[in-house]
């Protein structure tokens, strides 16, 4: 993950953090400005001191006499109807982004909602509603939904099935699914992503590729319908396959193509990471065209 998403991911979470925290420092002002209060908090803040100290000593702390200390200033809060602590929109890491060390599942959101922005696939959707007009195509909805709560055993998913079948739309019910599981998530068209390994094959720069070997789940969309350029195309997308696989990190394509069609466009080395049938699932979608249908309506 590159250092600059990360760090915008972190100063949105953070932002939330000071305006909570804003907040609460006036919902706080009319306490400070009652005597008996301002000495209970003085009280607290010494004996808390204290305890830390003879803690660190081997001594006996008085954590009783603390936690006394402790409810009446929730009293007093409470009579002034001033909550416990900050309005947080994370409660398990308080708006700081991480806990325990790791990233906090709020901040893997962001950075997947980074990830997406231009992607053109910023709108989401999920999976109760889709289910109820996905049709004949609800039990391939319901093994997604299945695998993106699932630990990854098979970890890339391969989507074929002809245009308007509702490939891209049941990617964006897996993105969301997996988002919201914390998931840090890329969506990338087949074209863009031919883009990347063409400034790859120039430049040898490692960014242009990295960003699809890091991410949590990757989503590649359309595959084939990208030009080939010689020496680069077939090379890069081997190892974004290959590598993605030998980290165990997910990725899902959807195509237009049967694994038939995929060794003729390819050849047999990307064609048999994806028919794997140990780390692989192909789901084939058939059906009309969705879009066509809406038209004639």
């Amino acid at each position: 993950m590159r250092q600059e998403t990360v760090e915008k991911a972190l100063f949105s979470i953070q932002a939330k953090k000071r305006a909570a925290e804003n907040e609460y420092a006036k919902q706080m002002a009319p306490l400070y400005q009652d005597a008996n209060f301002a000495e209970l908090e003085k009280t607290y803040t010494k004996l808390m001191i204290e305890n830390a100290k003879k803690e660190s000593l081997g001594e006996k702390a008085d954590f009783e006499a603390q936690k006394a200390l402790e409810r009446e200033i929730e009293d007093q809060k409470a009579k002034f109807n001033v909550p416990k602590c900050p309005n947080y929109s994370c409660k398990t890491c308080k708006d700081t982004g991480y806990t325990n060390g790791e990233m906090c599942k709020c901040l893997k959101q962001e950075i997947s909602k980074i990830l997406l922005a231009g992607s053109g696939f910023e709108k989401l959707e999920n999976f109760d509603d889709a289910i109820k007009t996905s049709g004949s195509l609800a039990p391939y909805y319901e093994k997604m939904r299945q695998w993106c709560n699932s630990k990854f055993t098979k970890n890339l998913i391969y989507i074929s099935g002809p245009t308007g079948v509702g490939k891209t739309h049941l990617i964006r019910c897996m993105a969301n699914e997996l988002i919201q599981n914390g998931k840090v998530v890329k969506i990338v068209t087949a074209f863009k992503l031919n883009q990347d390994f063409k400034e790859f094959g120039k430049t040898q720069a490692d960014e242009f590729l990295e960003k699809y070997l890091s991410c949590e789940v990757l989503f590649i969309d359309d595959l084939g319908t990208e030009p080939l350029y010689k020496n680069v195309t077939l090379e890069c997308l081997y190892l974004i396959i290959n590598e993605r696989k030998m980290r165990k990190l997910p990725l899902v394509i959807t195509t237009n193509l049967d694994l038939a069609d995929l060794v003729e466009r390819y050849d047999e080395r990307v064609a048999s990471r994806i028919a794997d049938r140990e780390t692989s699932i192909t789901i084939n979608l058939l059906g009309e065209d969705k879009r066509l249908k809406i038209q004639k309506k």
